[in-house]
């Protein structure tokens, strides 16, 4: 009887403590918490390279648009460098696609692909277009996931790499020669 008390006893101590309780509720808990903190720590970095991205290219079709970039020897690196000029600290400019194309009228701009699902240049064109010429310029970038685990709630491709757009359609102005 009386190691039968003894146990019940033990049982009944070892029910009332609770020392490392904490320990384990932030063992079941961190990682979770962990991985919410750097999904939208990453996620408000993808759009602050998307933003950046949208911001540059309507800042670089200026040249193409008033028909400054027409005059340059090799209009693509011409174009390359002025959209690169503030997006060399966001993001490599090496692997930025562009794609430049003409039409028209507005209602015949054609948004095919000009990137394949490897995230490779595919069917892209430079053509920056004459005076009075409606112009469509996209740039993509292939941001790669850095978060584990993040890549299985995004459209990445089989490396875990996110392709980011950007881009705008105009009239280029009335140039007779650009300045």
């Amino acid at each position: 009887m009386l190691a039968t008390g003894n146990i019940l006893a033990a049982v009944r101590r070892l029910r009332r403590r609770d020392e490392g309780v904490t320990a384990v509720e932030f063992a079941l808990v961190a990682p979770v918490f962990l991985f919410l903190i750097f999904a939208i720590l990453e996620n408000s970095l993808m759009y602050v390279v998307a933003t950046m991205m949208q911001g540059e290219v309507a800042l670089a079709t200026r040249v193409i648009r008033t028909g400054q970039l027409q005059q340059e020897a090799d209009a693509l690196a011409a174009f390359r460098e002025t959209l690169c000029d503030n997006l060399e600290n966001v993001l490599d400019c090496d692997n930025v696609i562009i794609d430049v194309r003409t039409f028209d009228d507005f209602g015949e701009i054609d948004l095919a692909d000009f990137v394949d699902a490897e995230g490779n240049a595919s069917g892209n064109q430079f053509l920056p277009g004459g005076a009075g010429e409606i112009v469509l310029v996209r740039i993509a970038y292939q941001y790669t996931v850095l978060t584990p685990y993040l890549d299985e709630f995004l459209p990445t491709d089989g490396n875990g790499n996110l392709m980011l757009f950007a881009g705008t359609a105009f009239k280029n102005e009335p140039f007779q020669n650009a300045l």
